[in-house]
């Protein structure tokens, strides 16, 4: 949406001075930015480019000389063209210096057959580039509010960049910082090439390439490009690209500030169901209330397992999966509660994230939420002992269920002190620790030949062992009563261990 000079000669003025074009036909498509009128000599210092020259020649002297210095130094400035008039006050006809300079400089001249006002040409001119103008602006306020409507609408950054794709007939690519392609919007296809040619450019934009950064707090985030852009209709598809580059920032970070709010809430809702202050019906009604849908019944708590700095994340197949569960970082483990149907059909554990696994409770109904919720850590504690840890269903948990429960008083490390308390006082002082040979013997239950198999030792070593083991503890190993009591001390062990509370110290 621009003014060219082959749309300035067929103005009326132009059209009834017989305005001639002696030079420059090349560049008739070059844009006419103001009109300007003088009779001096040194006009060039008063241009800025882009303006259409008028003069009845008085002041670009009487020598051929001194015209043509007068034509180099208006074509130096940036003037589109020079309109010169033949009407006898300085000229009757274009010198030929002026038409031979013009011409190696590449100016377009113009000469006016007839004497015409330039206050009227200035009009006629000024009053296309004021329309122009005011058009324009229009535009550009008709398209901030098209992005600003997205986003009161909630619309996310792919509704921007489709809106965007629209207005400018192009392929749009967002990428993020590391120039990894976030997403895409309109026909990309063969735009590609262009564009990994392009995201190496340190320019802002090229001639096919409109590429204008997403800041957030100050910082780029990442680029929004607009490849090939091809409307005609559009006066900018910079401005459409800038703007929608802030909205695009503006979405993100509406995304970002919303995660955190939700998250805070959530939070705090199962932080108040942990420590009593909600039954389990009032947390599914406060629930709702952050747009997560519970029911009320067939309901199921995961507990995550964290290492120090470690996140979890829940993944799920879309918004109706989200909807239907609520979770929280409770510090050294993250709680999901969701629905069984969710569960099963939608969401699932990122094993990428369970590196000390988790524990699953049974599908209770909503009264039920503060006993799902001890069922779910006491998976999870048994989860974080085991050698290789995974994911533990509550329902497939042993005598662990009574040691979780001791584990959160003093009388299972007593337990513990008591059963092993010499073997352990002995490992820490010597370099072949004795618990792993009891620990094999057990789970074989007292078959030595398989506990010698797992440790890949002799009988005779795992003999000589097995009676140092029992000299230290002053009990018998072929008694049952016995093994069944150490099995479980160790079990005590394993479970205080991988604690992360106060417990013992691990081996």
């Amino acid at each position: 949406m621009s003014f060219t000079l082959a749309q300035a000669l067929r103005l009326e003025a132009f059209q009834d001075a017989d305005a001639r074009l002696l030079t420059g036909e090349a560049k008739l498509d070059h844009e006419v930015r103001w009109v300007h009128s003088s009779e001096i000599p040194d006009v060039s210092r008063f241009l800025s480019g882009g303006e259409l020259l008028l003069t009845a020649g008085l002041g670009m002297g009487a020598t051929a000389a001194q015209q043509r210095i007068y034509v180099r130094e208006v074509h130096a400035a940036g003037a589109v063209a020079l309109v010169i008039e033949e009407s006898g006050r300085m000229f009757d006809r274009i010198p030929q210096a002026v038409v031979e300079e013009a011409t190696v400089c590449g100016l377009p001249v113009i000469a006016l057959g007839t004497e015409v006002p330039f206050a009227a040409v200035s009009a006629q001119v000024h009053e296309v580039l004021t329309g122009i103008r005011v058009r324009a602006l229009t535009q550009e306020r008709k398209i901030e509010s098209t992005f600003n409507a997205l986003l009161l609408a909630g619309g996310d950054y792919l509704s921007i960049m489709r809106e965007l794709a629209r207005l400018t007939s192009a392929a749009v690519i967002l990428e993020n910082v590391a120039h990894q392609v976030v997403a895409s919007a309109g026909t990309v296809g063969d735009d590609l090439g262009e564009f990994a040619r392009h995201a190496d450019d340190p320019h802002e934009s090229t001639d096919t390439c409109i590429r204008c950064p997403v800041l957030m707090r100050g910082q780029t985030w990442g680029w929004l490009h607009a490849l090939s852009p091809r409307a005609v209709t559009l006066h900018s598809p910079t401005f459409a690209a800038e703007r929608a580059a802030t909205a695009v920032a503006i979405s993100l970070l509406s995304d970002h500030t919303r995660d955190a709010r939700d998250n805070q809430r959530s939070t705090a809702l199962i932080t108040r169901l942990v420590l009593g202050d909600l039954t389990g019906p009032e947390f599914v009604d406060r629930a709702a209330g952050l747009g997560c849908r519970l029911g009320r019944e067939d309901l199921v708590v995961i507990v995550l397992n964290k290492e120090p700095g470690q996140d979890h994340r829940v993944v799920d197949t879309g918004r109706a999966t989200r909807q239907a569960a609520i979770q929280a970082d409770m510090g050294d483990y993250r709680m999901v509660i969701t629905s069984s149907g969710a569960w099963k059909g939608g969401a699932a554990v990122d094993p990428e994230h369970t590196v000390r696994g988790g524990g699953i409770s049974r599908s209770v109904e909503a009264a039920m939420l503060p006993t799902a919720l001890t069922q779910a850590r006491s998976a999870a504690a048994v989860a974080r002992s085991l050698a290789v840890p995974r994911v533990v269903r509550f329902d497939d948990l042993g005598v662990e269920r009574l040691l979780v429960a001791l584990a959160q008083g003093p009388e299972l490390a007593s337990y513990v002190q008591d059963e092993l308390g010499p073997i352990l006082a002995r490992d820490t002082q010597s370099a072949t620790p004795l618990l792993p040979t009891l620990r094999a013997y057990l789970e074989s239950d007292g078959n030595k030949s398989d506990a010698a198999a797992h440790l890949h030792i002799q009988r005779r070593t795992l003999y000589n062992r097995l009676d140092r083991i029992s000299a230290l503890l002053g009990r018998s190993l072929e008694d049952a009563a016995t093994r069944q009591a150490l099995f479980l001390a160790t079990k005590s062990l394993d479970l205080l261990e991988g604690s992360p509370g106060p417990g013992l110290p691990r081996r």
